[in-house]
């Protein structure tokens, strides 16, 4: 075998691969090409998903007419000419790769005009090839069209997406984008619809509205810390709005959209103990660091970046989110060293955190100071005050005060008893229960469990577990049979996705018909229920839904062979008799009919068993009356 120099279209051709995997890595790279140009005013458009057209124009600072030519050539750029220049990064586009990844693929014309001319230029390259370069008249600016993407590597069209589904993923790309630079006026239009347009007006929070929308921009918290030279800036969900996925979090380092899980890991943990398990906040956040202390040159696409000291960063933006999540209310443990009785606590200053000793316990702050350790006391005295940001370090005598009497709590706390491996021969857990045994209904427990004395037995039942197995076992019986209930809903529920989400929804219509759901496109990033199975409350709709569309996607836009059965868990636990509901007589009465005519061993979807039965010889060894 003999080494062979590739010649320059098939190398090009290799190299496109790696920075243009699809339509919306092309529109990334442009528009990244008109924000480093300085536009206030950037409008996108695409055809079929972006391989029939993609065309980006903006009012930018243009292309000098002697450049042109030089534009589509690789490892062209004005960004930087020296090796330092690697160290003081902040453009997005540094690499001169773009016009030559992308023309290496498509088929592109060029127009540009700088201020100081009055004649525009005009350029067009046809897969790699540049074939004519000539003077135009026009606007101040650049607008690049591109058609026939990969029309000439029909290797990578086989692993492309549906045209809707492409279509999303330049919508996502768009918005990030548009997130990332609120003071620049987005357009999109998909197919000759306007799909987003944002005001540039440089505020975050308006940005958020227009791609997000009014529920969204209402549910999110300001973030603002500096320290160091480090900041963090953006929005963030309050606790109380989250969602199933992440793909409302976004990272941004000097403006440059990022993925991180080391920033995902900061965010969640920063919210973890006020949100659900299981659920996700929401969050913008932007970070704003010395160019040396990041490389933004480890990704082909540019997605990552590698810090100089994740733990400093890591910290920023924990605190930065914790703070914009707390309340400020200081702890009440503070004693005046005079009198020793209790001093005012002092008011803390903007972006210093502050705590509810009465609402947060030392198994809390432990948490927080070392994620993962169980044991309070030793994480309570492992404590180090210095770690703490500068702004928190300021009041160090009230945290030094704080930890001191949480150490105490924990040095004289007693330790909870071990628990037992072995099952109590009392307890028997979904055991099987005759259908001929009668029952009596006791009452209800906690608002969440159903005491029911049957035979020689007292039965616990777990009601949100019982429903959520009955209901579910009724509605997979419904699929099986193609005969499942329809509720027509008088006002239909609209839901506002993601455009990859939106897309998933849209593309699989049989599969949500099959399992009760009636939805239809409804105009932006919008889809319209119109019929749900009729297990299901209005106010439920929207979180079905999501959660249905996060687990059958997987990374993957078809749905899977589980996918219905993963659906109806969601539909029946969501319709299910929640725990902490009070229930009649009635109620309980017809809970427990259901389920005691099973006559088989159950448990929930998730695995939990419905009841507990405790026999009477263990209840009357309690009270001697048994040996």
């Amino acid at each position: 075998m003999f080494i062979k120099v590739l010649d320059k279209d098939l190398a090009n051709m290799i190299a496109a691969g790696e920075v243009v995997e699809r339509p919306a890595s092309a529109v990334k790279e442009l528009c990244e090409n008109s924000v480093d140009a300085g536009a206030s005013v950037i409008t996108i458009e695409i055809r079929s998903g972006g391989l029939a057209l993609i065309k980006v124009t903006d009012n930018g600072c243009g292309i000098h007419p002697d450049d042109v030519s030089n534009a589509f050539l690789r490892h062209a750029t004005s960004k930087i000419s020296k090796p330092s220049d690697l160290d003081s990064i902040y453009t997005l586009g540094f690499r001169g790769e773009a016009l030559a990844s992308v023309a290496a693929v498509a088929n592109v014309e060029l127009y540009t005009r700088t201020q100081e001319f009055d004649i525009g230029m005009s350029c067009s390259a046809n897969f790699g090839n540049i074939e004519q370069v000539q003077q135009t008249h026009g606007f101040i600016g650049t607008s690049i069209k591109v058609e026939n993407l990969f029309y000439n590597t029909p290797a990578r069209m086989k692993f492309l997406k549906k045209d809707t589904t492409e279509s999303g993923y330049v919508e996502e790309v768009v918005r990030k984008t548009a997130l990332a630079h609120p003071e620049v006026s987005f357009r999109f239009i998909c197919d000759g619809k306007e799909k987003l347009f944002t005001p540039g007006d440089g505020i975050i929070e308006n940005a958020v509205f227009t791609i997000y929308g009014k529920e969204v921009a209402s549910q999110m918290l300001p973030i603002s810390y500096n320290d160091g030279g480090i900041g963090v800036s953006g929005l963030v969900s309050s606790p109380v709005y989250t969602r199933k996925t992440r793909n409302m979090q976004t990272f941004f380092v000097n403006n440059r959209p990022i993925v991180s899980r080391m920033l995902t890991s900061a965010l969640e943990e920063a919210c973890s103990g006020q949100i659900p398990s299981g659920s996700h906040p929401l969050g913008v956040v932007m970070l704003t660091i010395p160019a040396d202390t990041v490389d933004v040159n480890v990704h082909p696409a540019k997605l990552e970046v590698k810090f100089s000291d994740e733990s400093v960063i890591y910290k920023s933006v924990y605190w930065a989110v914790k703070n914009a999540i707390s309340k400020p209310i200081m702890p009440k443990i503070l004693v005046s060293k005079e009198n020793g009785s209790p001093s005012p606590a002092p008011v803390l200053k903007q972006n210093e955190i502050s705590y509810k000793s009465e609402a947060a316990s030392h198994k809390d702050i432990s948490a927080i100071i070392q994620p993962g350790k169980t044991d309070v006391k030793e994480s309570v005295q492992n404590y180090n005050i210095p770690n703490i940001p500068p702004p928190l370090a300021r009041n160090y005598d009230i945290f030094q005060n704080m930890t001191d009497l949480l150490r105490k709590q924990a040095e004289n706390e007693e330790k909870p008893p071990q628990k037992s491996e072995k099952k109590p021969e009392y307890m028997q857990i979904g055991v099987e229960l005759s259908r001929e045994i009668e029952y009596n209904i006791i009452g209800q427990v906690f608002k969440t469990y159903i005491l029911v004395e049957r035979g020689n037995d007292l039965i616990m039942i777990d009601q949100h577990a019982a429903h959520e197995h009955i209901v579910y076992a009724r509605l997979l019986q419904q699929v099986k049979n193609h005969s499942i209930t329809v509720q027509q809903m008088l006002t239909p529920a609209v839901i506002s996705l993601t455009p990859v989400e939106k897309a998933f929804a849209l593309q699989n219509i049989e599969f949500w018909a099959e399992i009760g759901f009636e939805i239809e496109e409804f105009g932006n990033n919008d889809i319209v229920v119109r019929g749900v199975p009729d297990a299901i409350e209005f106010g439920e709709i929207a979180g079905v839904i999501s959660e249905i569309i996060s687990s059958a996607m997987q990374n993957k836009m078809s749905v899977q062979p589980k996918s219905k059965e993963t659906a109806l868990y969601t539909v029946a636990c969501r319709a299910a008799i929640k725990a902490g509901k009070h229930m009649t007589y009635a109620e309980m009465e017809d809970l427990a009919k259901q389920l005691f005519a099973i006559d088989k061993t159950i448990t929930c979807p998730h695995g939990r068993p419905a009841w507990v039965a405790l026999d009477k010889q263990f209840i009357e060894k309690q009270f001697k009356r048994i040996k």
